[in-house]
């Protein structure tokens, strides 16, 4: 008598379920290992493996011997097909949910975030009329603060949120993009996409309310960012002006209390480049009676243009831009223009544009952060996209007769912590803090090994506020008060500011808290020290 072990009905069924158990099991651990690990992937690998084991699942189910497979296997193809055809007709893509491209998928009759209609309509009265900084304000002139290094040095507000939590000052919505605000006067400036026209706004800081609002016929859409503007205004008070890139390169000098153009460039076309895959999102970098910003793809790194008429002064360099914005750094006892680029980081005269150095960075993908200064001639570089991050050094070697001494860059340590894809790391003390890849990290500065890895806050952008204190933007909304401790991870407060996708970088202006995203903004004022 033949035994069940050796049936070939049953040995095919056996060898049937242990496909099925091995195509359940792999998709299972595809997934496990994607949601446990960091890697940029993540977000769109996850559904990928989804669809690609249901698939699996429906071949094995017609493939299986049975008198009607050839019939189950015409109604998997059928049914991928239907599937296929009716998933966009119901379903609409409005870019990625989140920094892991992560799709975000909403029903086609759901009101899109175009379909709002913001009013344009701007009290012209107020638009010129003199504000003051109201008491426990002070002036944030540009992206990441004075030094654009995301550094706050000095901090009079209490910590104690959950006793004494911030007070909401205003809260109104706002047009689409990623840029964030500065303040002075009175006034908090930002930029934003309403319909076709990209705008730079100016709002009162004490109200909320609408000041003035600049206005071109200007649009740029991309598939994962969205669409509008993604850089941040520079102020320069002293003049009463400020300056604003779009993310074509448009750059305005407007009048701050009244928005007035005074005069307008098209950086692209200046420095003979294309624009980024992701718009140009640098912010511009005062330099006494220069404005300095980076170009595009091919043409100059840089240019600089003579604040008072917007006439060109100087073009330098020769890589293509990123994302980061220039910034203004004393090395080797020289003050110079400090440039992330597409494949370098370089230092630049500031008066002529002269190169000064080069540090080679290849890996030609979106470099975001900013060069973070690190004791006198040191800097740290950091990215995503699975590139390294460096300590590098920059020195000034001898000077020969009648010139200027030269320079020497070397890296004193290179390593895959901390991972910035959206945001620029801080350091605090012999630490270095990021996020890195959507979690909080602790690394050590001497060579940049992990201490601890912990806090998923998402790809949202973070301040360095008094001796160590970290402000994280969280991404879905919430701003976060952490202690940089290389002991572990210690929250200290939360605030649930916002309630969506949030990439903007926050501007701590004084005790004024103002962060935004693609739908709103809202002011907090943090409580002040007992």
């Amino acid at each position: 008598m033949m035994s069940s072990e050796s049936d070939p009905i049953v040995q095919k069924r056996r060898r049937s379920w242990i496909g099925l158990g091995l195509i359940v099991g792999i998709a299972l651990g595809l997934i496990a290992w994607q949601e446990g690990s960091a890697h940029m992937a993540r977000g769109f690998a996850v559904p990928i493996i989804v669809l690609l084991a249901l698939l699996s699942l429906a071949l094995w189910w017609a493939a299986a011997r049975h008198p009607s497979r050839k019939w189950r296997l015409l109604g998997v193809v059928l049914s991928a097909g239907a599937l296929g055809w009716a998933a966009p007709q119901v379903l609409r893509y409005e870019g990625s949910a989140d920094g892991t491209a992560r799709p975000k998928l909403v029903w086609w009759w759901a009101a899109s975030r175009e379909s709002r209609s913001l009013s344009a309509e701007v009290p012209t009265a107020r638009a010129g009329t003199p504000l003051v900084l109201p008491t426990g304000a002070a002036a944030w002139p540009r992206f990441m603060g004075a030094e654009g290094d995301g550094r706050v040095p000095q901090v009079d507000w209490a910590t104690n949120w959950a006793q004494d939590p911030p007070r909401e000052v205003w809260r109104v919505e706002v047009g689409q993009g990623w840029s964030g605000f500065t303040v002075a006067d009175g006034r908090a400036f930002t930029m934003e996409q309403r319909g076709e026209e990209e705008c730079v706004s100016a709002y009162g800081l004490e109200t909320g309310e609408l000041l003035w609002l600049h206005r071109r016929q200007v649009r740029f859409d991309e598939p994962l960012g969205g669409q509008g503007p993604r850089a941040t205004p520079t102020l320069d008070a002293a003049r009463g002006c400020l300056f604003a890139q779009g993310a074509t390169g448009l750059l305005h000098c407007l009048d701050m209390a009244t928005g007035a153009v005074r005069w307008s460039r098209d950086v692209l076309a200046d420095t003979k480049g294309r624009n980024l895959t992701y718009a140009k999102s640098n912010a511009p970098l005062l330099v006494g009676d220069r404005v300095i910003v980076s170009g595009g793809k091919g043409g100059a790194t840089l240019i600089a243009y003579r604040v008072e008429d917007g006439e060109p002064v100087w073009q330098s360099g020769t890589d293509a831009a990123s994302y980061a914005s220039p910034v203004l750094r004393n090395l080797g006892g020289v003050d110079q223009v400090v440039s992330v680029n597409a494949t370098s980081v370089t230092g630049h005269e500031p008066s002529s544009g002269a190169l000064l150095w080069t540090f080679d960075w290849p890996g030609n993908l979106p470099k975001v952060g900013q060069p973070i200064p690190v004791g006198v001639d040191q800097l740290l570089v950091t990215s995503g996209y699975g590139m390294k991050s460096h300590l590098i050094e920059i020195r000034s070697g001898a000077a020969d007769a009648g010139k200027q001494a030269g320079f020497t860059v070397a890296a004193r340590w290179t390593a895959s912590t901390p991972r910035t894809k959206f945001s620029s790391a801080s350091v605090v003390g012999d630490h270095l803090y990021g996020i890195d890849e959507g979690t909080l990290v602790c690394a050590r500065l001497d060579n940049g090994e992990r201490v601890w890895r912990s806090g998923r806050y998402g790809y949202g952008p973070h301040l360095h506020c008094g001796q160590d204190l970290l402000l994280v933007q969280s991404e879905p909304g919430a701003v976060v008060l952490v202690k940089a401790d290389p002991a572990g991870l210690k929250e200290m407060a939360r605030l649930e500011a916002l309630s969506s996708k949030t990439w903007n970088p926050p501007a701590l202006a004084g005790r004024w808290l103002l962060v935004r995203n693609d739908q709103e903004a809202v002011c907090y004022e943090l409580p002040a020290v007992p």
